[in-house]
């Protein structure tokens, strides 16, 4: 537990098997209210870590009366339903979120993995990968595998909304990209940026294509048009989703942005020559792990994966820019420079 400033504090929830090691959870208390922003994976030692960092400054659950989610992959979302059980607080996320809680991806895991695993065989990705990935899901990411019982939201949101809470009133921004309803919350008069996935200190939040109902066909677009936007904002300190927070705010927002123009230039360049699908053209890029260039054969079977849903991300930005195109052939989806 880290107070930011007084009454904002960061709380630190644990993430096993996975190199992240926690996803951060930020408690805002007012006067005779409290508000949880994320919650972390649905363990026993999540919840538990939880219930002792707010023990160090005198909170209980009991005391939480509203939880926003910035958006619900499971590292942020999954531990919400039970917590909306033992502390009956109102639940909050954009309603883009709240629709995702109701595809199968939360309903039937196994039946939204098989079905993950075909589009993956349709944009390149080989049978014995496919199969390695399924493998390697079971056993070092068991999580993943598991369904998480959805809480639809008591408040849906859309962006513009401000949330007050004590002293502090948090203007809600839509911000896609990693998720469809992704948001961030913006507190002007502290200039103090809730951030989420959106924007970290050191790693690129991940943006992919993903086969859900409802997605953005060009959710990379998404993501660059939501970070100039934000440009007009005044952040002194960052509180990410992972991580210690950060000042240098529009710094990082160029950074971000002169990734994926360099990364775009690579995924161009490696589909002029010829034809290719999404994971070929994932495989001639150079992937970064602990700030070292790898290939993509270095890579596990569920990075390999990761690898092709954000190479599908900058091919379809570039569709969309009119500077690729894609065509069916043999049941494989083939992308070339136009």
């Amino acid at each position: 537990m880290t107070e930011i400033v007084p009454n904002i504090y960061q709380l630190q929830l644990p993430m096993p098997n996975n190199p992240l090691l926690h996803a951060n959870s930020y408690l805002v208390r007012g006067d005779n209210e409290c508000l949880l922003i994320d919650t972390g994976w649905d363990t026993e030692q999540t919840l538990s870590s939880l219930k002792k960092q707010l023990a160090e400054v005198g909170t209980n659950l009991e005391d939480i009366s509203k939880i926003v989610v910035t958006h619900t992959h499971p590292d942020h979302y999954a531990l919400v339903p039970r917590l909306r059980e033992l502390c009956q607080a109102e639940v909050a996320m954009h309603s883009l979120e709240g629709d995702l809680l109701q595809q199968p991806s939360y309903t039937d895991v196994d039946k939204f993995i098989q079905q993950e695993i075909q589009w993956a065989y349709i944009n390149g990705v080989s049978a014995d990968v496919g199969l390695q990935l399924l493998s390697e899901m079971q056993t070092t990411h068991p999580e993943m595998m598991e369904s998480v019982a959805p809480v639809l939201p008591d408040t849906t949101l859309h962006g513009g909304e401000t949330i007050s809470v004590g002293s502090f009133t948090f203007r809600v921004l839509w911000t896609p990209g990693h998720s469809p309803g992704h948001i961030c919350l913006y507190e002007p008069n502290q200039e103090i940026l809730i951030s989420g996935d959106h924007i970290l200190p050191a790693a690129v939040p991940d943006v992919g294509v993903i086969l859900e109902p409802g997605s953005s066909p060009n959710p990379l677009g998404d993501y660059l048009n939501s970070l100039n936007e934000m440009k007009q904002l005044n952040v002194s300190l960052i509180l990410p989703g992972h991580g210690e927070p950060f000042p240098g705010f529009q710094q990082r927002i160029e950074e971000l942005i002169e990734f994926h123009r360099r990364r775009s230039s690579e995924i161009l360049e490696a589909a002029k020559v010829e034809a290719k699908t999404a994971y070929q053209i994932a495989g001639e890029i150079t992937w970064m792990v602990n700030m070292k260039p790898v290939s993509q054969q270095d890579l596990g079977a569920w990075e390999r994966s990761l690898t092709l849903v954000k190479t599908l991300a900058h091919l379809e930005a570039l569709r969309s820019g009119g500077k690729v195109g894609k065509f069916l052939k043999d049941n494989l989806v083939y992308y070339h420079a136009t």
